[in-house]
């Protein structure tokens, strides 16, 4: 089975000063045959996955759009998903 995109969020940031750079990340919620993934990508940058088992799809979307919200860095969503729910695997 092909992973079904559920929702994508995309963020447009602004330089800030030794804080971030400029660019689009893009956050996409996806559902596999046992679990859902959230996938985060930069701009053109290869994208960072992580699948959140054992939590339901109303939690997953709130993850996601907390992500988005709060403008998370791919990198840094492994750590954060696994801070807020410790199911994460990237």
């Amino acid at each position: 089975m092909q992973a079904k995109p559920i929702a994508s969020y995309r963020r447009e940031l602004s330089a800030l000063a030794d804080l971030q750079d400029a660019g689009t990340v893009t956050y996409t919620l996806l559902r596999e045959a046992d679990a859902y993934c959230i996938r985060a990508q930069r701009d053109t940058a290869p994208a960072v996955e992580c699948m959140v088992c054992d939590t339901g799809e109303e939690r997953v979307g709130m993850l996601t759009r907390f992500l988005y919200e709060n403008a998370v860095e791919p990198a840094q969503v492994p750590a954060v998903l696994y801070d807020l729910c410790g199911s994460a695997v990237g």
